[in-house]
């Protein structure tokens, strides 16, 4: 079982010629989407609205296989973002948050969702951002950080990050935390501009953290306490890169559970790479349609089948 807390919305996505669609999203709902597709027992906690949006929202997840655990409904509007494509197919955003459904999970609804037992606990994006569901969040990973895996991946969005001392106070809290980190490369320029991801990095691994950094199509780099190495990601055609990054993400937790890992379990990188090349593989199926749609486990485990043969 893993519990995937934080943001829902929709991405309204810009083609570049103009054309507008929408498409659910959110970095933990696409997260809790992908481990759901791929036969996780997963929870998702966050409120969700009772617009149309979120009528859509819940559908998907549900169709997803996903357990909503706040059963609340806001009357609050979704949460917006507009994905504003190029022709390369990456994605910049924009976000309207105000008065929406992303700053409504409580306390009190965070711990009425929880399942009674759970492995892990999957947290990032909008919500380590905007209180009081920050808090919430950060709160949530001082709970279970002792007995279960933490995931953190931030996703910075600077344009909606107020307060960069702060913030960068709490990512920094919570990567003392957490056993799985995936950092981008643009979430380390905005987090430490002046430095310092390195040292951060190797606090991390010496408790036998694993440390994930992406950079789009570059090789990720994975570090762990025995070492580091890079896993090429496939090449081609892309339609989009929305939802790749959190697709990655989830896939590599799912796959590491999967075959054996858990807390307090310190695995070197030829024990990563494998779920590291996995979730790679993902991210570039869902890079082939438009908006994040992560691959199902069947279609997952032919693409897989068919690249090993070819």
């Amino acid at each position: 079982m893993i519990v995937v807390a934080g943001e829902a919305l929709m991405d309204l996505i810009v083609s570049p010629a103009g054309t507008l669609q929408a498409r659910p999203g959110g970095g933990p709902y696409n997260a809790a989407r992908t481990l759901g597709l791929l036969g996780a027992e997963c929870t998702y906690l966050g409120v969700l609205a009772d617009d149309y949006f979120g009528s859509q929202l819940r559908q998907r997840l549900l169709e997803s296989n996903v357990r909503i655990g706040c059963s609340s409904i806001t009357t609050a509007p979704s949460t917006l973002a507009v994905a504003q494509l190029s022709p390369d197919g990456s994605a910049s955003y924009r976000f309207y948050l105000e008065g929406t459904s992303l700053p409504m999970l409580s306390a009190k609804e965070a711990w009425a969702g929880l399942p009674e037992a759970y492995d892990a606990l999957h947290v990032g994006t909008l919500g380590l951002v905007v209180e009081p569901t920050a808090s919430v969040l950060e709160t949530l990973v001082d709970h279970a950080a002792a007995d279960h895996v933490i995931m953190l991946d931030p996703n910075c969005r600077p344009a909606v990050v107020t307060d960069l001392p702060a913030f960068r106070d709490r990512i920094l809290r919570m990567i003392d935390k957490a056993d799985l980190i995936k950092v981008s490369e643009d979430d380390v320029s905005f987090l430490f501009p002046d430095g310092g991801f390195d040292e951060v990095i190797e606090g991390a691994v010496a408790r036998g953290a694993i440390v994930l950094h992406t950079a789009g199509a570059d090789p990720i780099d994975v570090y762990a306490h025995d070492g580091t190495t890079q896993v090429v990601p496939a090449q081609g055609d892309i339609v989009d890169t929305v939802g790749a990054g959190d697709i990655f993400g989830a896939t590599v937790l799912w796959a590491l559970l999967e075959n054996g890992w858990g807390k307090d379990l310190r695995w070197g990188v030829d024990q990563v790479a494998p779920a590291v090349r996995t979730g790679a593989t993902a991210a570039h199926i869902a890079c082939q349609r438009a908006g994040a749609e992560p691959p199902t486990l069947a279609e997952l485990k032919a693409y897989l089948t068919t690249t090993a043969v070819t």
